[in-house]
This record gives structure tokens, C-alpha cells and sequence, in this order.
């Protein structure tokens, strides 16, 4: 199984930062190309905001020899879109952690990997997936833990999903092997709140307005809920859109 390079010490540079926001990448290099010369005054602000990028923990490689690994989906470097303080990167090399619930990234001619501060990330794009971040707060009555959560489906009915692992260790043949077990979780935001679906049946009642009009297009789109919850909960809440805000 492909592992990463170890971890070393990162030095940024302040017009290493600038790349960070203006340069394209290559897609035969793989390295990021030079930028263009810019006025003193933008320079200023690009190397006073960029920084913040970068100011993260050091992040090291765990449990290196496991046979599973920590990651959404690939530990393989991909390039995505963050949100962070407010400003947009794009192409940034980066991996998700789901142990951790932490993005991690680096730079193209640097050895080094950093995780956000998960806190200052508002969304990240990445293979194909849209994550957000939401805060658990009571008093606005958003009561679902905080973290990153995949937007599955953006409509008047929104789906969300909760990817996670769990570590867990295994005795054999007098070795302690790790593994991690994926979950997902998956929700329904609603009229500006959230609910946790874990059955069919827990989406139907939600939805009862429109109960059974979405299990005969279930039947009709031959879906099983039992086999595939993210196709299933995504066709309902598509088709519940269609029916409620023609």
C-alpha cells in the first residue's frame, strides 16, 4: 500500500504564500508555476493574509503500517478548493483525515504537512465532494455534533452525511494489527434544522407530506434503501423538492 513521504520541517516563505493564491498548476509538472509581478501594495496584503493558510499544526503520520488507512476515501495526494478565513485557495494539494476530522495539506517542492485549523474552514471541495463545516449550537437549534459534513444534496431539502472512522485493534498471530472501520451518517436539513435519518422510515415520516409519492418513485427508480442510503436519501429529498417547489 502507497504511504506518504515522512514528515520534515516546513519553511514557507512569504512569496511561497503568494503562489499559494495565485499560481496554476501544472498538469504535467505537478509543481506550481511562478507568479506574475505584483504592485508592492497587493503583494503586501497577499503575504499579510496567506500565512494564515500555514499556520497550523504539524501533522504526523500515524498507525503508518496498518493495513486500512485514516482518510476519506484515498490517501493519495488531490488537488482541492478551501475556504479558510474567509479567503478561497485553489489547488491545493490536500488529504482528509476522518479519524481526526482534519484537512491536511502541503506544498508541491516542500516536505511538510500541516492540518487546518478546522475551526477557520468554512468548506473544502474535494474528489467530488462538497464539505461544510457546522458548529453545534442549541441555541440556534443546530444539535448535531460539530465537524465537517459531505453536502450530499443542496436544494430546499438538504442531505448531509457524516463520514468517520473508528481505530480499532486486532491481535494476530502475536501482532497488533489497526484497522479502521468507516460509518456514515446521514441527515435531512429541514425548514432550517437538522435531523439524524437512520431508516427509510425515519426519511418517509419526515417527509410524510409527500409519503407516498417518494416510495412508489423509489420503486420505480428501483432503489433499495438497505443497499445504497446515500442514492436512496438523495432521490427522495430530489424528488420531495420537485413535488413541494415546482
Amino acid at each position: 500500500m502507497h504511504k506518504i513521504l515522512p514528515v520534515f520541517t516546513i519553511l514557507l516563505g512569504s512569496t511561497l504564500m503568494v503562489q499559494g493564491q495565485t499560481s496554476e498548476v501544472s498538469s504535467n509538472t505537478n509543481t506550481l508555476s511562478s507568479p506574475p509581478p505584483l504592485p508592492s501594495a497587493i503583494y503586501q496584503e497577499a503575504t499579510t493574509l496567506s500565512p494564515h493558510l500555514y499556520n497550523g499544526q504539524r501533522y504526523h503520520i500515524y498507525d503508518s503500517r496498518s493495513k486500512d488507512h485514516q482518510f476519506f476515501q484515498i490517501e493519495d495526494w488531490k488537488q482541492g478548493i478551501i475556504e479558510y478565513d474567509g479567503q478561497r485557495f485553489e489547488a491545493i494539494p490536500m488529504l482528509y483525515d476522518i479519524v481526526k476530522d482534519v484537512v491536511v495539506i502541503k506544498y508541491y517542492g516542500r516536505s511538510g504537512l500541516i492540518q487546518l485549523q478546522s475551526e477557520r474552514v468554512k468548506n473544502f471541495a474535494f474528489i467530488d465532494h462538497h464539505f461544510v463545516r457546522i458548529e453545534k449550537n442549541e441555541e440556534q437549534e443546530i444539535n448535531i455534533p460539530t465537524g465537517f459534513y459531505d453536502l450530499l444534496y443542496n436544494g430546499n431539502t438538504k442531505v448531509l452525511a457524516r463520514h468517520v472512522k473508528q481505530r480499532q485493534e486486532q491481535i494476530e498471530n502475536n501482532n497488533v494489527n489497526v484497522y479502521f472501520l468507516p460509518k456514515n451518517f446521514f441527515y435531512f436539513q429541514k425548514g432550517g434544522l437538522y435531523y439524524p435519518i437512520h431508516s427509510q422510515k425515519a426519511a418517509l415520516d419526515l417527509l410524510s407530506d409527500q409519503k407516498k409519492a417518494l416510495k412508489k418513485h423509489l420503486r420505480e427508480q428501483r432503489i433499495k434503501f438497505r443497499k445504497d442510503r446515500e442514492k436512496a436519501l438523495i432521490q427522495m429529498a430530489t424528488q420531495y423538492d420537485k413535488l413541494t417547489h415546482p
